[in-house]
This record gives structure tokens, sequence and C-alpha cells, in this order.
């Protein structure tokens, strides 16, 4: 007798239980295709942010200094060279208004921008506009008339656009780099991966942080996949424990039915994979589309390894509810319920495991401090190294939670119906339905705990980050607008600064005595208290409202550098000034140290001002007199990159919450169907329709109570451990009202997950309900 067969037939007359167990493994699948398209569209999104170099450019070439033109026109006429394009930036001064003339094609691998009204130009007088230049089609500025207007980097700022050619014709430029399509052996030649990693690393040491941050995403997505299978299985083949019986009394061996399960868990592992993968690439594209980046092409190639993944993770996931399902006692088949059953030897052996992955948990998590996981001081690699131990001690938690679920969810029910016992019987019955299947209701709620763990450390580490990345920007360009003088280190000239309201001050380069060491820093006078941006700037140490004379802020990077810490003593000859407040970021306005105006002159510095801040739109020009730095562009390009990344790293997420609501959903229905005759006879004692459909209701609400409180138990923690894994000296921010919020939104979802069971369980007569299958 082919047993496999057999049970596999068995399986495929009820189509809906097995398309339930399907469209939970899809939605896996997804989550772990997603995740890894994440990675590939986010690093995309951030080289397209803070690298100049456009994704489809093949080599770069650094100017050599001599005249551009000649330049160019090597290049252009070298073997294997398929285009080129100059990079060149001119300054364009218009009534006042500053504008970057940039080279640029429009059209084709090497442009970094694209038309979205108008034609691109290709006479000398015509130029483009970025759309957040203000400027319109027909705009004229000295002569160049506006033709199109485009989409543009957001670190351009207000920019206008022309070929390269057609710019060296109107404004004196400096060629700095050639941007090259083919492969050419021209001397100093570049490839341009390369030159990415290198102005990623040379534009944000942080970079790491991030991709690390992405690779994190992916490993966590498999492990996501892993755990909702397992669950989802094991909830499906719980149901079937009198089918397994039956085969078991007509001499199905145990390895066979193990092989049955196995074989049906790779089915459905083949067709999710498929699905999932095609419908998370689609999904990829579009995203893609939305944020102006190349599509998840690096990813393509790797599609029929997720299909195989899938399999394999879903054959995994079977195997464990499968040898479970198979030592079933062919006596199983004479029961009339098919209800939870726990030897008290089970629930002893699940504590001792549960309370082994604690403490390895704890191993884990003890390590990690060991390691350093406090200091903000990485060597390579170390991001990565410590957000993987934070994966690690996640995951042995969860499965921890997995082991110990049906013991702690006896008296957590029990909390809980002591709190609802007043919504009536309805709310306590279902009290008791969850609680009468305590592993399936363990398993269900673990899932929408996991969903919980992962939003809520997403949104306590985004929180965290967001927080710290606005304090330390705020600190790094605290106004619009710099006004410097033309020369490096050279007071403003005095009719410039009678143009001038901002707020001013002093930047020198002095040599101070640290910890008895020399040091040489810029030291500036700047009046933080008045700092267009004060409200944002954040302290890890002392206070902003402590400073005066004798007294010194000292951002938090240069604290690192120079060892010293809040209470220290900063030595400028016999001048002695104490630290006290130390400001999250790089650098205060430019400079590594604040202090007095009073102890700045005291070290000999002149009075006249070498800087100036402003708040205004539109940026003043003052020729060569002095230089003009729109600092408001550099913090914009800051927040978008966040911005960015936690927009995809909860559309990944989110995925995670669907598969808990199918999971919720899963469970109610195949409760539903099992529990047919407890239905007949509520009805036929008088309970109503709408009384038992609230029931179903309620319970797969409870499932997302149990869910949510297991969930912000592991991922409040976690998140904080994951915000000290970047080394970015981020303080803990808890979003305390959107965690309520998000948390009692997800409850709202499991209930309605349960709303199509509970219309289902509505419908059974008392007659139809308590017929025998």
């Amino acid at each position: 007798m082919n047993f496999v067969a057999t049970h596999l037939r068995g399986v495929l007359r009820k189509p809906a239980r097995l398309a339930l167990t399907g469209i939970a493994i899809t939605v896996a699948a997804f989550f772990a295709t997603a995740a890894m398209l994440t990675h590939d569209i986010a690093k995309a999104t951030a080289l397209s942010t803070l690298t100049t170099i456009p994704s489809g450019v093949d080599q770069v070439l650094y100017s050599d200094g001599s005249e551009p033109l000649s330049q160019l026109d090597k290049v252009r006429h070298a073997p294997g060279v398929v285009d080129a394009t100059g990079r060149m930036v001119a300054s364009l001064n218009v009534n006042g208004k500053h504008y970057q003339l940039t080279a640029d094609p429009g059209s084709g691998p090497l442009s970094r921008i694209h038309v979205i009204e108008g034609a691109y130009p290709h006479g000398p007088n015509e130029i483009a506009a970025s759309a957040t230049s203000g400027l319109a089609i027909g705009s004229v500025l000295k002569s160049l008339k506006v033709t199109a207007i485009v989409d543009a980097p957001s670190g351009d700022g207000a920019a206008v656009y022309m070929a390269d050619t057609a710019l060296l014709a109107v404004a004196p430029a400096q060629l700095s780099r050639i941007d090259i399509v083919g492969s050419s052996s021209l001397p100093g030649v570049q490839n341009a991966d390369e030159a990415r990693d290198e102005a990623l690393a040379a534009a944000d040491s942080k970079i790491e942080s991030l991709l690390a941050v992405l690779t994190a995403f992916v490993i966590v997505a498999v492990i996501a996949a892993l755990l909702v299978a397992t669950s989802t299985f094991r909830i499906v083949f719980a149901q079937r424990i009198r089918q397994t019986a039956l085969l078991r009394a007509v001499g199905a061996p145990r390895r066979k039915l193990v092989r049955a399960f196995l074989a049906e868990g790779a089915l459905v592992g083949l067709v999710a994979g498929v699905i999932g993968a095609g419908t998370a690439i689609g999904v990829g594209y579009l995203v893609a589309f939305l944020l102006g980046v190349s599509g998840p092409g690096p990813a393509l190639p790797f599609t029929p390894l997720v299909v195989v993944v899938s399999i394999l993770v879903t054959m995994l996931a079977a195997l464990a509810p499968a040898r479970s399902a198979s030592r079933v006692s062919p006596l199983e088949a004479l029961r009339v319920t098919d209800a939870d059953r726990d030897s008290s030897t089970a629930s002893w052996l699940r504590v001792a495991i549960g309370v082994v992955l604690l403490a390895a948990a704890g191993l884990v998590t003890y390590k990690a401090f060991g390691d350093g996981i406090v200091a903000t001081s990485r060597p390579g690699g170390a991001v990565l190294h410590f957000l993987l131990l934070t994966i690690a001690s996640g995951t042995l938690t969860f499965c921890a939670l997995l082991a110990l679920g049906p013991v702690l969810l006896r008296p957590v029910l029990r909390g809980i119906g002591a709190v609802v016992a007043p919504l009536g019987p309805t709310v306590r019955l279902a009290v008791q339905g969850v609680g009468g299947a305590p592993r399936r209701a363990a398993a269900v709620s673990a899932v929408v705990a996991l969903g919980t763990g992962l939003l809520t450390g997403v949104l306590v580490g985004g929180e965290s980050v967001r927080a710290f990345n606005d304090a330390e920007v705020a600190a790094a360009f605290p106004a619009d607008v710099e006004v410097t003088a033309a020369k490096e280190d050279q007071p403003i000239p005095d009719a410039v600064l009678a143009k001038l309201d901002g707020l001013k001050f002093r930047i020198a380069r002095e040599a101070l005595i640290v910890n008895g060491a020399p040091a040489s820093l810029n030291v500036s006078d700047v009046d933080i208290a008045k700092l267009p941006l004060v409200g944002d700037i954040r302290t890890t140490g002392g206070s902003l409202d402590d400073l005066g004379p004798g007294r010194a802020a000292v951002s938090t990077g240069y604290a690192e550098i120079l060892h010293v810490k809040l209470g220290d003593t900063l030595s400028f000859g016999e001048l002695h000034i104490k630290v006290a407040a130390i400001v999250v970021g790089e650098s205060i306005a430019g400079v590594g140290v604040a202090i007095n105006h009073a102890d700045l002159s005291h070290l000999g510095v002149p009075e006249r001002p070498t800087n100036a801040l402003l708040t205004t739109d539109s940026p003043p020009s003052f020729g060569d007199a002095a230089q003009v730095t729109v600092l408001s562009q550099y913090r914009d390009e800051r927040r978008d990159l966040v911005a960015s990344l936690e927009i995809l790293a909860l559309a990944v997420l989110a995925l995670t919450l669907l598969i808990a609501v199918v999971g919720v959903g899963t469970t109610a229905a195949l409760s539903v169907v099992e529990r047919r005759r407890e239905s007949g006879m509520l009805r036929a004692i008088g309970l109503t329709r709408l009384a038992l459909g609230g029931i179903t209701v309620s319970e797969a609400a409870l499932h997302g109570v149990v869910g949510v409180l297991f969930g912000l138990i592991i991922g409040i923690p976690h998140a904080w451990l994951a915000v000290l894994s970047l080394g970015l000296g981020a303080p803990l921010t808890v979003p305390v009202p959107l965690l309520l919020g998000t948390s009692a939104g997800l409850i709202v979802l499991t209930m309605i997950a349960g709303l199509l069971p509970a219309r289902r369980a509505a419908r059974e007569t008392p007659v139809t309900a308590m017929r025998v299958d």
C-alpha cells in the first residue's frame, strides 16, 4: 500500500486546509525574498544618496588637472569606451540666489537625473532645472533658458544641468572625474564599484552599519520564515490526528508517514516559493521605481536558489511536527475529539528546554557586552558581528518562548480572564477555548509575538537612530547657510559682515593638552544657545545650560578621539577649561570643541568673525569676497537616507505581521472545523449565532493579546541591543504612544482575521454541527 499517496489524497480532499497552509508559507517565502531584495534596493538607495557615481557606470577616471576638453576627447576616443561624460560643477549666482551648474548628459546609464517635464537641453544657452530649484520651464538665468524640469538627487540642492561640453562653453569649471561605460585600458582608470566603495567610506564611515543592518534583515527573514512555517505545520498536522491514527491502524509505518508529511511540505514549499519569490520581485521593481533607484537586478540570478531554499526550509519546518504527528497511537482514531494533550513529562521537558535556551540567550548577550558592544569605536566588521549576536540572542529567546509557551499560557490567560471577566460570558468562553488547546494557542501566539517583536525592534531602533541622527545633524549643520571668507582661516571681510545679521563666531586652530597628551584641533566660540537648531541638539553628559567662561562643550566624536569625559580638563597653555557638556555628533558647527568667547580671546585669537550662520531659503551671493555653503542640503541628504531605509525596513516587517494575521486566521478557521460538535452543542443550548461568532473573534483577539505581550517583552530589550550594535552612542528611545497604537492595531488585525471563520461558525445549525464525520 502506498501510504504516501494515500496521505496526499486525504490532504487533497480538504483543499481549504491545504490552501490555508499554502497562504502562510507563501507569505513567509515572500518575506524572505523581499528581505534579500530590500538589501539590494537599499544599497542602491545609499549609493545614489551618498555617491555621485551612477549605477550604470563601469569605470571612472579622476582628472589629472589638465585641460578638461582635451581629457574628455582623449577618453571618448579611447579603445573600449562606449560612452563617457565629465563631472564638473560651476557656481551660478542670480539676483542673490545661488544655483549649482552641474554637468550631466540628461539620459542613459551615465545620467544622475531624469526628465519629468520638457526636453533636456542640447543647445549652448539652454539648461534643465531640478524640481527643488523653484524654476519653471521658460525661466532665464543669465541668458540661459530653462527647457526641462528634472528629478535630481536631493544632495544637489537648487541645481541646473547641461551637457559637459556645453557647460565649459558658458562657465569656467574644473573637471573632477570622467565616468565611462565600457572597458578601457587607459592609465589611471578605476573600477566603478571600487570607486563607489571609496566614495561611501569617504562620505560616511557609518555606511558599514547600514549594510550590516540590511544583512541582518536577510538573516532575520530566513529565521522568521523557518519559525513561522514550523508553527503553521504544527497547527495543521495537529488537526489530522484522526486521519493519521487511521493510517497507523491499517499498518502505515512511522517512517512512511514522516515521508508523507515531508512530501506534503515539499509540495507546499515549491508552490509557495515560486509564488512568493515571483510576487516579491514584482513588488521589488515597484518599490525601486517609486524610490527612483535601479531595480533588484543583482538578486534575480538567486531566484531559483530562493525556491530551492524555500522547499528545504519548508521540509525542515515540517520535520518536527511530522515526527510528532507520526507518533500518534492507532487508538486515537477512536477518540471523538482531537483536543490538545500534553503529558506532565512533556511539560517538564519543555520547561527544561526553555530554561536552557534562555540561559544560552543570556550567555550570547554576556559575550556581546564582553566584546565591547557599548563602545562607539569599532574595527571593521564589528557592527555585523554584534548584530549577529543580537539576532542569535533574539532567536534563542524566541525558541525558548516556543518551548515555554504552553506552560506560560495558562497563568497569562488566568490574568487576562480576571481582567475581561466583566465583559460577559462570550469573552469568558473564549478564554476557556484558547486555554483548552494550549499548544495550538501557544504556536499561533508565537507567530504574533514574532511579528510584534520585530516591529517593536524596528520602531524602537528606528526612533533611537532617527533621534540620534537628528541631534547629530543639528549639531553639525545647525543653520541653513554658512558664510566664510574666500580664503580658509581668514576673517570675513567687513563689507560682507555688514550685510549679515546671523550668528557670527570664530574658528581657530589651537594646541591643547588633554590628559597629559598634546593635541591640535579646531576650536570655536560659537554660542550654542543661539544656534537656530539648538532645540534638536542633545547631550550624552552635562547640560548646555552649564556652558560659560572656563567651560567647554565637546562633541561625542572628538571626546572619543581625545579620550575625555564629562568633568575632564582641557589645557590651552595656562588656560584650563572644564568639559561641561558632551554633545551628540561628530562636530559642533564644524569644530570639535566650543568654548566661551572671552576664553578664545584670552588665547590671542583676533576678534573678527571667521564664520556666520544664517537661516534663509535664499542663500546670498558675495562673489569672490566670501564663500557660501548651503548646510540644509546636507541635513536633507542625511534625513532622506534614514527615512528611506526606515520605510524599507517597515515594508519588510509588514510582511511578518501579514504572516501573523494569516496564522491567526488559519488557526481560527481550522478551529471552527475541528470544534463543530462543540459549536453545535452551544447552539443547541440556546447560544445565538452572533454570540457564537463573537467567541471565535474573541479567541482570535486573545491570540493577538498574548502575542503582543510576549513580543513587547522580547522586542524592546533586543531593540536596545541592536542600537548598541550600531556603535552610534545613541541613547535608547522608546516611542511609547506609537508602540501602544501599533499593539492595538495588531490586536484589531487578529480580530479581523477571525471574522470569516466566525461567520462560518455562526452558520452551523445544531443538527448539522452535531453529526459525526
